[in-house]
């Protein structure tokens, strides 16, 4: 792989131990993929910052890092924590607690400027920009909504990429492809949950192939987000391209593309019956929610009488609005429901208008998930006594 100077002098140590060590293993994981050069990064995010996903082992990597004097070079922000919340009053074991703060302490200290899952929220890129970022749903927003270039990266590539401001130079950092083998028509979605629900069978029917989607021109920005976050978890691209949306989508080729149309029909199995939920949570927030839908919901509920609600925001707008007098309503700052082991607070079943949450709930915070229309939610939450 090609060096320049700089990124030579990293390598050697000139730099500091942290920068050779980081730099090393990202020159070593883009001469496995063939990348021919390393490229400036101005933005990184980080993944995996739950201690329910990473555990003892991650927090001692973070915490060795640290004190190795690793410092971020460039802007970072880090995925959600474990949304250390109570529910109905049971909370985690402190020990559980406490090593989930020194991982948040820990990246503070190294320069993280929030914790979320929608970065673009803290710090918008620019079209054409070079970013590191590891969150799936971040990656294909900022590649198929702004028009800025990253590569899905894993976890400790971005975390390696804040510190050396550097990462190998993959397939989406070159450009749109020339030409896709699919385009996909939707049917106009009416609520962002079916946004969501889209992409999930989009996602999960083109699997390793980036379509050319016509449907969600003229929408919201949330709807575009929820159809995104849902994508991702069924396909491993770093990109869809959105007709209207995309910049350059109109220089890509589709003249031999196949066809796929997906109606409210196709989606209406993502929406099943809810059974045995005696005490439900209710989510909204995956992805992290925006200050104008934080603001929007909360203008329209004043209290939830049988379950909880739980509003998972960035913890750059957490301390933005008041809800202390709101009956089990709870903004978590900084928080991801997803990853944290709801079962372990009790919790028997997630309500949420997430089809991103609706695949992961039962894997990573082991309870029952049921998707729901965001209006019906709201419906729902508002008519409880």
């Amino acid at each position: 792989m090609y060096l320049n100077r700089e990124e030579e002098r990293m390598l050697s140590g000139e730099m500091g131990e942290a920068v050779a060590k980081a730099i090393n293993v990202i020159v070593k994981v883009g001469e496995a993929l063939g990348a021919p050069r390393l490229i400036e990064v101005s933005h990184a995010h980080v993944s995996g910052v739950s201690y329910f996903n990473i555990g003892d082992f991650g927090l001692e990597f973070i915490e060795d890092l640290l004190a190795s004097k690793a410092r971020f070079s460039i802007f970072t922000t880090a995925n959600p924590h474990a949304a250390l919340l109570s529910y109905r009053s049971r909370g985690f074991d402190n020990w559980v607690v406490d090593k989930q703060l020194k991982i948040v302490d820990a990246l503070r200290q190294m320069g993280v400027k929030s914790f979320t899952c929608t970065p673009y929220y803290v710090r918008k890129p620019s079209h054409g920009e070079h970013l590191a970022w590891a969150e799936s749903s971040a990656v294909l927003y900022a590649n198929s909504v702004l028009g800025a270039m990253t590569n899905r990266e894993t976890g400790i590539v971005a975390l390696l990429s804040g510190i050396t401001g550097r990462t190998y130079l993959g397939e989406a950092h070159i450009g749109l492809p020339r030409e896709v083998r699919y385009v996909v028509e939707i049917e106009k979605p009416e609520d962002p949950s079916e946004a969501g629900a889209y992409g999930l069978l989009v996602g999960e029917s083109l699997k390793n192939s980036i379509p050319l989607v016509n449907g969600l021109e003229d929408y919201p920005e949330y709807y575009l987000k929820e159809f995104l976050a849902a994508f991702a978890t069924g396909s491993p691209t770093y990109l869809a391209v959105l007709h209207g949306v995309t910049p350059g989508y109109r220089e890509v080729d589709t003249s031999s593309a196949e066809r796929l149309v997906f109606s409210k029909s196709d989606i209406l199995k993502l929406y099943s019956e809810i059974k045995g939920c005696n005490s439900p949570l209710y989510l909204l927030g995956c992805p992290h929610l925006s200050f104008e839908e934080l603001t929007d919901i909360l203008g329209k509920i004043e209290g939830v009488g049988r379950g909880e609600l739980w509003l998972t925001v960035g913890e750059h707008y957490g301390r933005v609005v008041n809800i202390e007098s709101r009956r089990n309503i709870k903004i978590s700052p900084g928080g991801c429901a997803v990853t944290t082991r709801l079962d372990l607070l009790g919790v028997d079943c997630v309500i949420t208008d997430s089809a991103k949450a609706l695949t992961y709930l039962p894997k990573l915070a082991g309870v029952r998930a049921f998707l729901v229309r965001r209006s019906e939610l709201l419906k729902m939450v508002a008519s409880v006594d």
